[in-house]
């Protein structure tokens, strides 16, 4: 089945807890698939409130499990974290979603960009990020300035930090 201009809306205990729009959704029942192309996301939080926003080129979603596959460009936004990340993972599919344990990965090579509202960014060649954890790991050419934040100065942003990471030989 093809579908355009498609909206999904993921539901439980009759609470959103995500929408996705694509300019194109194709379903593969056989193959337990389904390909977007264009798409759009957005994630809510227990309460309704939107937390984060993004847009990639295409995925493969196994309907199964919720995993997906992702070619292109990926750009998502945290609203809470006043963060965006970029991760383009070209047309060999370098990004992958594992629904379950709630983990992005991109492959090697792939062009990470990781910006704050406040200006900061650091760019890399390889992430992890796992969203059950809060743990986020760049690896490879890792580049940047970044301000961190604590408890003690969360409203007023300390000193940048410099962060830069030689490739592994």
């Amino acid at each position: 089945m093809v579908f355009t201009d498609h909206r999904q809306t993921g539901v439980r205990d009759g609470k959103v807890l995500y929408t996705i729009e694509s300019g194109q959704s194709s379903l593969y029942l056989a193959k337990k698939e389904m390909r977007l192309k264009d798409f759009r996301f957005q994630e809510y939080d227990a309460t309704g409130t939107e937390v984060s926003t993004g847009e990639a080129d295409s995925a493969v979603i196994d309907t199964a499990s919720n995993d997906a596959t992702i070619t292109g460009r990926l750009r998502a936004h945290s609203t809470d974290r006043g963060a965006s990340l970029e991760v383009n993972g070209g047309q060999a599919g370098a990004l992958t979603w594992a629904n379950e344990d709630r983990i992005l990965r991109s492959g090697p090579d792939a062009t990470v960009i990781l910006t704050k509202d406040d200006g900061s960014r650091v760019d890399a060649r390889r992430l992890t990020l796992n969203l059950n954890s809060n743990r986020l790991e760049l690896q490879e050419g890792v580049q940047g300035s970044w301000t961190s934040e604590t408890k003690s100065n969360a409203v007023a942003p300390d000193t940048p930090v410099a962060v830069s990471h030689a490739p592994r030989p």
